[in-house]
This record gives C-alpha cells, structure tokens and sequence, in this order.
C-alpha cells in the first residue's frame, strides 16, 4: 500500500514535532513543509529531506502530498484548512479545531464538502491510561459517574506570551489558559464523562501584562448525565504542577496526572487492576508542560494520532478523534467564556 505524502503547514513550536512523529509511521513520509518564516521552513525541511515553501499555497499544489498537518495559530484554521479541503487534501489540524464553534463549522462543512478526512489532534486520548479509562467507564465499572474533574495549574512566563505576537490574543489564541493550555485535559474530561449541560464560571488575568484574555478560569459543570464537575485552569502559578483528570463514579475512581494513571480503584477489583496499579509511572511518556510550553512536545502521542489518520485514510473511515470530536471542547469552552463574561449559567 502507498505510503501517505503529509505537509506541514507551520513549522513553528509544534510542526518539528508533527514531523518526528511522520518519520516514525511507516505508512507515512513528510513532503513538504511551509511557514511564512522561511529560515523555520528551509530548517524543518532539511532535517527530513523535504521540500520548504513561504507560501502554502505551493504546498497545496503539489500531487503527493495527500496530507496536511496545520500547525498555524488557532485562529487560522477554519481559512487555510478550507483552502486545504478545496485542494483535496486531508486535514490534521492541532488543537484546538478553531477559536469558536462557528469557525469549527466552517472547517467542518469545508472538509465534508470536499470529502476529505478531517482530525483534531488531541494525543492524551492515545494514551494507555487515557484508553483504560474510557474501557472501564464503557463496561459500566465506575458504576453512577459522580463527579469528573480537569486540573491545569500550569505556569506560563510573560516572556512566553512575546514570543509570538499571536499570543494571548483573541483573535488568533482565541483565549488563554483554557483554550490553548487546557484544552487537552477539557477534551479528556467530556470524552470520559459525557457532554455538558451547563457551566457556570469565573475568569481573571492574574499575573501577566498586556493580554486580551485570561490566566486563571474556574468553572462549575453538570454533566448531562447528572454528574458534576469542576474545571481549573490557570498560566499563573509557579512553578507549575501536573496536569490532572480524575472520573469518580459510585464503584470506582481513577486519576490520570501528565497522561499516566496514578490512581485506580474499584469496589470490585479484577486481576488486571493490581497489573494496572504495578505499572504507575513517575514520569508520563508524553511529557508534561506544567512550566515549560516545550518540555511537553514529545513526538509519541502525535506519533499515535498520525498512524491512526494514515489508517483513516486508507480505510476511508473517519479518525480516532475527527472534526466533530475537535468540537466538543471548543464549544464547552465557548460556553465556559460567555459564562465568565455575562455573569451567569449558560447551558449548552
């Protein structure tokens, strides 16, 4: 079978590492990169042997990239990935899909329009812990989901938001530590426990200078199926701890910290539970960003994500997490923010 051609389309913080993950999938070979920035371009480009373009527009035209990834700030998204789908090309955009849930549905319709596939990357969701979890909520082990939670207490420097003049802005960040930072704990958090049915929320800009959105957010949720949770998000502490989820039902509960399962209980324990508590790591094989944005981009979990979009294409079946899953956590988020914003419950 042929192998894949991709593009990366941003070659910034996160494209060298969509790159890695590329050359680790057999089935999978980077053609092309671009970035605006050509000196990131001709860089990414060299290291694997591709070809480096300014303009993605050349990326676009060329036949043997079936693939793309977008790397590009979120804001940008919906506008290239439509130009993607209307070139007939695969779209693999980072998270999150978009800034809003009516940008979501522009890049939605744009690549069902055009029949192309269309993924979200949300690489915690390929984890082991992650999968376990979602095994064990899908047997009906946690019995009544009570409560589900998502921790990000994660600490971000003022120097990081000038690195890039997109960031903390709304326009293209689309907010800030929910959105950017969060996003993958939040996405984690309604894979487990279900969609939402109102949030009530509070944020803030604690700690840094100069943003248009927030460094600190908390938010009250009920689950539609009754549960309850919080979320807690924040790029204000130092120095930065862990980022967590935790599912507790009426017959269990489970904690994942960094990605890896660091508590697992339930009333009616199985064998492969004591295999599972055994297996506890100290360190999570997808790094952690709990003060350092680089230190968490480890190439594993994209390398997951991309195998399966490779898959997905050659299957001709929708990915493991797709464009309507990339929209869940943008539209909860939405809400979170008219929440904070208009002082009141929103309800979804």
């Amino acid at each position: 079978m042929a192998r894949i051609g991709f593009g990366i389309i941003g070659c910034g913080n996160i494209g060298p590492v969509h790159a890695e993950a590329i050359s680790q999938v057999p089935r999978a070979r980077l053609v092309a990169v671009s970035d605006v920035v050509e000196q990131n371009a001709q860089r990414l480009a060299q290291k694997y042997s591709a070809c480096p373009y300014a303009d993605y527009r050349k990326l676009l035209e060329r036949d043997d990239v079936d693939a793309v990834c977008l790397c590009v700030p979120s804001g940008m998204r919906a506008d290239i990935g439509t130009e993607c789908a209307r070139a007939g090309k695969h779209i693999l955009a980072e998270k999150p899909i978009e800034i809003s849930t009516a940008r979501s549905d522009r890049l939605i319709e744009a690549a069902s329009k055009a029949k192309v596939k269309l993924g979200c990357v949300f690489q915690s969701r390929f984890a082991e812990g992650s999968l376990l979890i979602r095994k064990a909520i899908e047997q009906g082990r946690f019995g009544r989901l009570i409560l589900g939670d998502a921790y990000i207490k994660w600490y971000r420097s003022q120097e990081y938001y000038r690195s890039g003049v997109w960031r903390g802005t709304r326009k293209f960040d689309g907010g800030g530590a929910l959105i950017n930072q969060g996003i993958h704990q939040i996405d984690l958090l309604l894979w487990f426990m279900g969609p939402a049915k109102w949030v009530r929320a509070e944020t803030r800009l604690r700690a840094h200078e100069g943003l248009e959105v927030e460094d600190l957010a908390c938010a009250q949720i009920e689950f539609v199926n009754g549960a309850l949770g919080v979320i807690e998000a924040s790029t204000a502490i130092w120095p930065g701890h862990p980022a967590r989820v935790e599912v507790h039902g009426a017959e269990g509960s489970a904690v994942l910290q960094d990605g890896e399962l660091c508590f697992w209980q339930f009333r009616k324990q199985r064998k492969a539970d004591h295999r599972i508590r055994a297996s506890f790591k100290t360190e999570s094989d997808l790094g952690s960003g709990a003060s350092d944005p680089l230190s968490h981009l480890k190439s594993e979990g994209h390398r997951r994500q991309i195998a399966d979009f490779v898959k997905a294409i050659q299957e001709d079946r929708a990915p493991f997490v797709d464009g309507l899953e990339g929209r869940r956590s943008v539209q909860l988020i939405e809400a979170i923010y008219t929440s904070a914003l208009k002082g009141k419950t929103v309800r979804l």
